[in-house]
């Protein structure tokens, strides 16, 4: 049974996996960071008590499992909705391009690293402390919910420069000579001002 739920789980992943793609760029990579984030959150706290309740009476609150077991579809969708394209695509976008090849470097490690420590640490705190370890992930993802609100900013549409105007400060901004255009994007109007100074030929 165990075998034919992997299975499953990771069909399941597998076929969401493509949904990010047709909105990352639609949707925005803000908007699937909250989404995906809260969806975790709520995935946690519902197993945590899921958990709970079967721990007290395991033959007799098997429902509660099952709500339990379909967390873990709940978690995955949310992960794959939210962390699995944006948490490649974000850091690129927003790393200032003289810090670009070595930021990317340590971003890609330290996801993989962390991912390698959850995978080592969650079965060990599941079993040690059963439910409560599902509260702690919540509280990590509800953490980075008010993180990712507060302080992340959407670059869907823009170009590498507009994304460091949006971190500039607002000297370093005007200096640059960035306007912000209606549609939300940003353009150096230097350009414009290049053409007007270069004569005409006949």
């Amino acid at each position: 049974m165990s075998s034919l739920m992997s299975g499953i789980l990771n069909i399941w992943f597998f076929a969401f996996s493509f949904v990010p793609w047709f909105l990352i760029d639609r949707v925005g990579r803000k908007p699937l960071f909250l989404i995906g984030t809260a969806g975790q959150m709520i995935a946690f706290i519902i197993s945590a008590g899921m958990v709970f309740k079967v721990n007290q009476d395991p033959e007799g609150n098997r429902n509660f499992a099952i709500v339990a077991a379909t967390m873990l579809f709940v978690f995955l969708g949310a992960f794959t909705f939210g962390m699995q394209a944006t948490v490649w695509v974000y850091p690129t976008e927003i790393i200032p391009l003289r810090l670009r090849s070595k930021g990317t470097a340590i971003s890609t490690a330290s996801n993989w690293i962390f991912n390698f420590l959850v995978v080592e640490i969650a079965p060990s705190a599941v079993q040690n402390i059963g439910f409560k370890a599902y509260i702690i992930f919540a509280v990590f993802n509800f953490v980075f919910l008010f993180i990712v609100y507060f302080y992340f900013k959407e670059t869907k549409g823009l170009s590498l420069e507009a994304v460091d105007a949006l971190y500039a400060k607002k000297g370093a901004l005007e200096s640059h000579n960035f306007a912000v255009l209606e549609s939300g994007k940003m353009e150096k109007d230097t350009h414009e001002e290049f053409i007007e100074t270069v004569p005409e030929t006949e």
